[in-house]
């Protein structure tokens, strides 16, 4: 029997070309087939129909994210969390090492995730040293909230096969002390390498996706496009996971990989596959490399020098040939081509990229993207707009690193993740998280979109304020067309899937300080309810 839902009473944000805001909705199977009054939906009713009084609540598209990293959030739950509040201190991170090292087998990895040495007490990472004494008998790994960074013990850089001997990696930085030795901490690709080697296991995977993808249900996710992870299994293993029903959102993989990503590439290439090519449930997405560093760390790389550092401009991990040698022939044939691109510098490379590909070889519609494209100065944007590029900006980041970017980049901090000049611009950004840097919460990012607030108070650039339709719609329909997914998902209109959310009050009619603490009471993913609790007058499962 197919299911037949009503939703009364509402307030329902279609995100339709006229942004119109409705009363109610109606849906059978997996699709929407009606929006409009109360009363011109209950005319639909039969007798099986579930009538849903939403009584003034808000009710509006799945949220769709465009950059997050599902693997890395799920597995790190798995992990020793630097961001409890209890972890205040080095001291207090030890602690904890210790009593994960206690329930793990030895010689297995011990982990933590989330750490921030710019705002942990001590101000530093934790050395070398401190982590022997959690353990000798387990490699540990301490990887900094940015996922560019980690700090690894003696028995970890001994796996990795890393001594005074080892040369830096194209791309990143083994750091040494005086005598040249190793002391632990590892940056970009020499962290990206051992990531590698600390991977997890099949069944630590599934279980891992299980667990992220209930928790992006409570909060109203509905579709995400994963950024990579950990390699061709990994991609493997999202698909599987996908198409069996661990991970219940939709799923638009980006072909990549966090260590080595032009091996996944070229892999691919080989194939007849290119992006687009799956189900509803799983598509390939852009093949995807890391241009830069972290916006936090900070190892972005910037055409002018840092402020808090004259002579530094960051790391990049390519050569302009390397990634045209790459990114080209991806584009022939038929894949949408992305890159973590933090810096101005690193957007300058991939955008020149981007425009040799489409003079080359012209493509209708390729709709290329930028992954956050972090510093994206006005002549990128004009740029950006010319080539038809999708940027994937993060405005949570300022919630948790606002004060970093102004300390780093000065003025330039005033036009990060710049949301007003995309929507001048006509450049469809599509709003994202990039969890687990930072709090997936959409509605976390939908307020960080609208106040632009620093931990300190600090706003960052007024002007790059947007409003909340606006907002609204740069994490729903704007992520669905990021995806070329357009026409069956982002917003309530009739014949699109039934991918819907209910909140627990009107978000228009809130306070914005208020809009953080908003929560999801309901999810539906292609008609069927993922997450739900009791709606008041009538339980929706």
């Amino acid at each position: 029997m197919v299911s037949n839902y009503l939703f009364i009473n509402g307030e329902v944000i279609t995100v339709n070309q006229k942004d119109e805001i409705h009363r109610a909705v109606a849906v059978k199977g997996r699709e929407i087939i009606a929006v409009g009054s109360t009363e011109e939906i209950l005319r639909l009713r039969d007798e099986n129909s579930k009538v849903i009084d939403l009584n003034g609540r808000t009710l509006l598209p799945g949220f769709i994210e465009s950059h997050l990293h599902i693997s890395l959030y799920g597995t790190n739950q798995l992990s020793v969390s630097c961001k409890d509040e209890s972890v205040q201190t080095i001291s207090d991170l030890l602690e904890k090492l210790k009593e994960k090292a206690k329930e793990t087998p030895k010689g297995e990895w011990v982990r933590a995730w989330g750490y921030n040495d710019q705002t942990i007490a001590d101000g530093r990472f934790p050395t070398k040293e401190e982590l022997d004494t959690v353990s000798t008998e387990h490699p540990i790994m301490v990887v900094r909230a940015c996922n560019h960074i980690s700090t690894v013990n003696s028995h970890g850089l001994q796996i990795a096969s890393i001594d005074k001997n080892t040369p830096d990696p194209e791309g990143g930085k083994i750091v040494r002390g005086a005598d040249g030795e190793p002391n632990g901490l590892l940056l970009e690709n020499a962290h990206m390498q051992v990531f590698q080697i600390a991977g997890f296991t099949r069944d630590e995977l599934q279980k891992a996706h299980s667990i992220a993808s209930e928790d992006f249900a409570k909060k109203g996710i509905t579709s995400i496009h994963d950024a990579t992870g950990y390699g061709l299994s990994n991609i493997e293993a999202l698909k599987q996971d996908s198409e069996s029903g661990v991970i219940k959102q939709r799923v638009y993989a980006m072909v990549g990989a966090l260590n080595e990503p032009e091996t996944v590439i070229k892999h691919f290439l080989a194939t007849d596959l290119k992006t687009k090519d799956g189900n509803d449930r799983f598509k390939y997405g852009p093949v995807k490399l890391f241009l830069d560093g972290s916006s936090s760390g900070p190892t972005i790389w910037t055409r002018e020098p840092y402020d808090s550092d004259p002579n530094n401009y960051g790391i990049h991990y390519y050569q302009q040939e390397e990634i045209e040698e790459i990114f080209i022939p991806a584009h022939q044939k038929g894949w949408q081509i992305t890159s973590h691109a933090q810096g101005d510098a690193a957007i300058d490379m991939l955008l020149t990229c981007i425009e040799k590909a489409n003079s080359l070889y012209p493509r209708e519609d390729a709709r290329h993207r930028i992954e956050h494209a972090g510093i994206a100065q006005p002549d990128l944007i004009e740029r950006m707009k010319k080539q038809g590029v999708i940027p994937t900006p993060n405005p949570a980041f300022f919630f948790e690193y606002g004060d970093i970017y102004i300390k780093n980049y000065g003025e330039r901090s005033r036009q990060m993740y710049p949301l007003h000049s995309y929507l001048e611009a006509g450049v469809p950004a599509a709003i994202a998280s990039d969890c687990p840097v930072t709090d997936f919460n959409p509605l976390r990012g939908i307020h960080s979109a609208i106040t632009r607030i620093a931990p300190s108070g600090s706003v960052l650039g007024e002007q790059e304020q947007i409003g909340l339709l606006e907002a609204i719609r740069m994490i729903t329909w704007n992520g669905a067309h990021a995806s070329f997914s357009e026409n069956e998902t982002g917003s309530i209109e009739p014949g699109k899937l039934a991918d819907i959310i209910i909140l627990d009050r009107s978000i228009l009619k809130a306070k914005t300080d208020e809009i953080p603490s908003i929560q999801v009471v309901c999810t539906m993913i292609d008609g069927e309810i993922v997450y739900a609790e009791q709606l008041e007058n009538e339980p929706v499962i």
